[in-house]
């Protein structure tokens, strides 16, 4: 490239930055949603600050299946081998990380990245613009991508020089801070390989792995954030039964464990400081019962609501969640200001309207279903499934249970083969319009979700409320939202769903992002 190509293209970079301007943090959007500022330094929890070396071993249930970070399975691994644009902190401020810093546009159409220079892939490549290009295409066009709407508001991403690079939308994304959280930098090189191998830009790389059982990690010694890990090796092991979990802990076998049984969780509370129990991110999780909207008798609503009034949720959170949670039938957690607190228990336990709503739906002599579910997903999905086949039956409903492994459980909701399926939606703890492009349970059936609900005011809607900025205007939209979805029924939520971290009482830095994802390089060990 020539003097005057160079220069030529610093004033396209500068311009860009300067046409877009900063960001309003007044047009109220997720409580994220405001300039970036310095992120604070990692402090330990115990006095004396961070400890260098020894080995982290974190176990939890979830099977293996890639090295991909969109994978929804595999995000336990996720923040210690990839780096996202920018992070939320603690108060839910956007940090910066990969991007030094961005600038939003007046309209909401468009934001500017000034790359973080020098940062390395674990391969020795250095990491550029076009790799930020590569990774929200690949996130917005991937099918085992999840949440692949919430990079589609991108329509198109300029890369003017190799640190800077712009994101262009059609209409204003209220969200487009959780998809800087969320956009992890992938090495388009060895993305193949992604069964058996993963190259990112974080704290740790892959150092060895065993099929089904761990996964090993060593320091990244050109990681950019200069100081950290802490860490001399982090090991990620796979214990399929919750259960066991606990046990492991307890002998010392492991260090951590994610999501373990909430009775264990009561108990270890109780350890006398052995141990140290952390609920996890609030509403990244929620249980929820899915109905297949085009399968009869389902296509009627009032099956639907019948079904919604038969779920106990106060019996699930007394004696399944140990009262670690709370029932609910709304989509959002009481921290969202898209909650509606004159709406909760607008649909609750009642046996007799359910038979009558049945009735009204000629159904008075029940029908034959089947409720899909799959205990080794989560603590919670297979006894959700028991409590709801009981009360079914109360009401001339047949359920069989369909206990499947892991993987034919995430088969059959992929494509959409269920019935009534017992399963968790994700982050609910995001910026409102975020949930409803995130998390598969409340994709309308044009975007593949497995209810297959369609409904023309609903994707209006959901569509509204990813394009408004301003507060005021995008409560009443959100209502309408809450509102549709208790009359429809497709999706029922029962409780939050908490993912309980059961830890050493040696290990210290423990946080985490939305997705409960741990920040490995912040963690050290005291012993």
């Amino acid at each position: 490239m020539s003097k005057t190509q160079s220069k030529q293209q610093d004033h396209h970079t500068r311009r860009s930055f300067l046409k877009l301007g900063a960001a309003a943090a007044s047009v109220g959007l997720a409580p994220g949603l405001r300039p970036a500022r310095a992120a604070a330094p990692a402090v330990g929890t115990r006095p004396g600050g961070p400890k260098r070396g020894g080995t982290l071993t974190v176990a939890h249930t979830d099977s293996f299946v890639t090295f991909n970070p969109y994978e929804r399975r595999w995000y336990r691994i996720r923040r210690a081998m990839y780096n996202s644009l920018g992070h939320y902190d603690r108060q839910m401020t956007l940090q910066p990380e990969l991007a030094e810093r961005w600038d939003l546009s007046a309209d909401g159409k468009a934001v500017a990245f000034k790359l973080r220079e020098g940062v390395k892939f674990h391969s020795g490549r250095e990491m550029t613009s076009e790799d930020v290009k590569f990774s929200i295409e690949f996130a917005s066009t991937n099918e085992r991508v999840l949440s692949r709407p919430t990079y589609q508001v991108v329509k198109k991403v300029e890369t003017p020089d190799r640190y800077s690079v712009v994101f262009r939308m059609d209409r204003p994304n209220a969200g487009i801070y959780d998809l800087i959280d969320s956009l992890h930098v992938i090495d388009k090189e060895t993305l193949a390989d992604n069964a058996k191998m993963g190259i990112g830009t974080g704290p740790f790389k892959l150092d060895k792995y065993f099929p089904n059982d761990r996964i090993e990690f060593v320091p990244f010694q050109d990681y950019w954030e200069k100081g950290k890990p802490y860490l001399e090796r982090y090991i990620s092991r796979i214990i399929p039964d919750a259960a066991a979990l606990t046990i492991n802990l307890e002998s010392g076998a492991i260090d951590c464990a994610w999501r373990i049984p909430y009775r264990d969780a009561v108990r270890l509370k109780a350890s006398g400081g052995k141990f140290v129990v952390d609920m996890g991110q609030q509403g990244d999780a929620m249980f929820d019962v899915g109905v297949n909207t085009k399968r009869e008798p389902f296509t009627n609503k009032k099956v639907r609501q019948a079904i919604a009034w038969s779920i106990d949720r106060e019996r699930f959170c007394r004696t399944v969640m140990q009262g670690l949670s709370d029932p609910t039938c709304l989509i959002w957690p009481p921290q969202s200001w898209a909650y509606f607190k004159d709406l909760q228990g607008k649909i609750g336990y009642d046996l007799e309207k359910a038979r009558a709503l049945l009735k009204e739906a000629g159904l008075e002599k029940g029908f034959e279903t089947e409720i899909l579910t799959s205990s080794n997903r989560a603590f919670g999905y297979g006894e959700l499934a028991i409590i709801l086949q009981h009360d079914l039956r109360q009401i001339g409903i047949n359920a069989k249970v369909a206990d499947l492994e892991v993987a034919q459980y995430d088969s059959r909701t992929q494509k959409g083969d269920i019935a009534i399926v017992v399963h968790n939606y994700s982050r609910a703890n995001l910026d409102p319009a975020s949930t409803l492009m995130a998390a598969k349970a409340w994709f309308p059936e044009k975007d593949a979700g497995w209810t297959h609900f369609e409904h023309a005011e609903y994707e209006r809607l959901r569509s509204d409320l990813q394009a408004t900025l301003e507060r005021e205007k995008r409560i009443p939209i959100a209502r309408r939202i809450q509102e549709l979805a208790l009359e429809e029924c497709f999706t029922m939520p029962v409780a939050g769903q908490p993912s309980v971290w059961g830890c050493a009482a040696h290990v210290n830095g423990l946080w985490y992002d939305l997705d409960n994802a741990a920040y490995i390089g912040d963690m050290w060990l005291d012993k």
